[in-house]
Formats: C-alpha cells, sequence, structure tokens
C-alpha cells in the first residue's frame, strides 16, 4: 500500500508542472535540422513504457515485496534530482540534444557537480520505479533506458563542446554523470 502510494507520488511529481508566476511561458523547444529525433522519441518511449508498464505488471502478476523501499528511495531521489536540474536550466531545458539558440552554459545549481545530473534523475527513476511496485520484468527496460541515456550523453557532450567554447573547461572540472566517479 505505501508503495503504491509512493509511486503515484513520485509520479505525480514527476509528470506535473506548477506555474508560481504570472510570466508567460517560455517558447517551445525546437528541434535543430539534422537532430537526430529517432533518439529522442526512443529515450521517451522507453521511459513511457518504464513508468506505465510497472503498474500494468503489478495488476497483471503482482509483485516481489523484496526491494521496495529502496526502490521508491530510488524513484523519489531521481524525481527530485530531475526536476532540480531541470530548475536549474531555466529556459535553457529542452527536449532535443542540440542546445537551444541564444542559451548560456548552464555550471550552477546540480550543474556544479555533474553535467548531466537530469540523466541521473532518469536512469535512478528508470531503476527505482519498477522496483517500488515489485516488478520485475519491466527492469528490462531499464537496461534499455540506461543504453538510450548513454548514447544521448555522447551526442549531447558533442553538441555542447560545438556551441559553448568554455565547454570543455566545464567538463574537465566536473563529473559526467556519478559524483566524484565519472
Amino acid at each position: 500500500m505505501i508503495a503504491g502510494l509512493g509511486y503515484a507520488l513520485c509520479l505525480a511529481a514527476l509528470v506535473l508542472r506548477v506555474r508560481t508566476t504570472d510570466a508567460p511561458p517560455p517558447e517551445p523547444a525546437r528541434p535543430l535540422a539534422g537532430e537526430p529525433l529517432w533518439l529522442t522519441r526512443v529515450h521517451h518511449a522507453v521511459f513511457a513504457a518504464i513508468l506505465l508498464g510497472a503498474p500494468v505488471e503489478r495488476v497483471i502478476a503482482g509483485g516481489d515485496g523484496q526491494g521496495r523501499l529502496a526502490g521508491l528511495a530510488l524513484f523519489a531521489g531521481g524525481v527530485v534530482l530531475y526536476r532540480m536540474g531541470g530548475s536549474a536550466l531555466g529556459t535553457a531545458l529542452s527536449p532535443f540534444i542540440e542546445p537551444r539558440a541564444g542559451v548560456a552554459l548552464v555550471t550552477h545549481g546540480p550543474y556544479r557537480h555533474l553535467r548531466h545530473p537530469i540523466y541521473l534523475g532518469e536512469a535512478m527513476i528508470a531503476l527505482g520505479a519498477p522496483l517500488t511496485l515489485g516488478c520485475r520484468s519491466v527492469l528490462v527496460l531499464t537496461a534499455l533506458a540506461l543504453v538510450v541515456l548513454v548514447l544521448r550523453i555522447v551526442r549531447e557532450e558533442d553538441a555542447l563542446a560545438r556551441t559553448f567554447p568554455d565547454y570543455a573547461h566545464y567538463a574537465a572540472t566536473t563529473k559526467r554523470l556519478v559524483p566524484f566517479v565519472y
């Protein structure tokens, strides 16, 4: 019961956006010419399959009771990191690999320590969400999600290096995905 409620709260915190100002919403991001849209589509499809597949598996097959609290901690922590990263990016936030035109390189907030805190948050969500509901079959999609994240990171870092002259210095002073390790 606690795991199911925790799952629902984490999912709501992940997908619902609350506007706190009267300012108009930012202009929607648009892909640049030559943008690898297939990777963005696969990324979104895999994460949707994980987040929707876990409850379906839970209803159909039940769930393993072990690891639920650890899963919930990963899921919740991933949502917090995802939201913090998105907030720090502000108007630079985009679902695409190429940076938005006219934005500055973001190096504050969680980006002080990691180059890709949103992707770390997504990795935590991809592992934590199925574990929260005791779903083991959906974990196959978690492996696919991690591969997609690695592909995005490689392509995104190339795009960031092309766009921001000071990216090489920033990359040399921050870890890519795992604090103090990688």
